[in-house]
């Protein structure tokens, strides 16, 4: 007969080995960081002295706090599983479960980034550091305001556009951030206008396609709509964060064993995800 910690050990086991081997495409868009408390504040977001001639002494930056801040939620996932199955060796038929159980944690931090994303042009929900919905069409960053909020079907010829406006983007001190276009996320309702306008050469009249192997695609099933989104990734900040505490973190207990004759087993995250760098992502509507 099995008992319940060689179960337990077993069950962990699986767990962690599926959670490590899983990949959530959305964990892509965000910057992993990593929290040792209730929350964490952000007051390195919008501040980055660019290099300069080194003339007197320094000349030295305050961050300015923008007093962005993110508070970490609980999370969790558990089943039961009768203490009649673990004696007498049925274990084998919940292993599927408890692979799955750690799929969907890991998936579980991509859906928070996910749903940060759908609601990034909601001015409630959206806010980021700068007081704005993080897609909006009025960032102001010295004397300039930006607008990375449009409209346009998914097509190479927005896509130009938008990119050509993310790369000109400067910061507070007027310089450019160097801002390039990486990768191209929609939702499966414009997986066809994404192959067409990435993974086709040659465009119907048969010109050459400008943005041919340009971006590399994220398709989320999460966006059901026909927006799309075009963003930098090859930065250490992207345009969002994960802020994790704990992740996918299995736990077991047979306490209820005299009562209810039955173990629980399962796993709890404290993480959130929130928004970074607005200068990072351009949001079309899709129409």
């Amino acid at each position: 007969m099995a008992h319940f910690e060689e179960t337990a050990i077993g069950f962990k086991s699986i767990f962690q080995k599926t959670f490590n081997d899983t990949v959530s495409e959305a964990d892509l868009l965000a910057t992993r960081v990593e929290s040792n408390d209730l929350s964490e504040k952000y007051v390195w977001l919008g501040n980055f002295p660019n290099m300069k001639e080194w003339v007197g002494e320094r000349d030295v930056k305050k961050f300015k706090d923008f007093g962005y801040a993110l508070e970490n939620k609980l999370y969790e996932a558990t089943v039961t599983v009768p203490n009649t199955h673990l004696e007498y060796d049925k274990v084998g038929l919940f292993k599927p479960a408890i692979e799955q159980m750690a799929v969907n944690a890991k998936k579980f931090g991509g859906s928070l980034v996910a749903q940060i994303l759908i609601d990034a042009a909601d001015p409630v929900k959206g806010k980021c550091y700068d007081g704005k919905a993080f897609f909006a069409a009025d960032h102001s960053v010295g004397s300039d305001t930006y607008a990375n909020l449009g409209t346009g079907e998914l097509k190479s010829e927005n896509l130009i556009a938008a990119e050509a406006f993310m790369r000109s983007i400067k910061g507070d001190s007027g310089a450019n951030m160097g801002v390039v276009p990486t990768h191209l996320v929609c939702g499966s309702k414009n997986l066809a206008a994404a192959i067409n306008a990435i993974n086709k050469e040659n465009l119907t009249a048969g010109e050459t396609n400008a943005t041919y192997k340009r971006y590399e695609l994220i398709v989320l099933p999460e966006i059901t709509d026909k927006s799309w989104y075009l963003m930098d990734l090859s930065k250490p900040i992207k345009p969002f964060v994960k802020q994790v505490a704990k992740d996918g973190l299995f736990e077991s207990s047979n306490d209820d064993k005299f009562m209810k004759d039955h173990a629980l087993f399962g796993c709890k995250s404290f993480m959130n995800a929130g928004y970074a760098l607005w200068q990072l992502a351009y949001k079309s509507t899709g129409v």
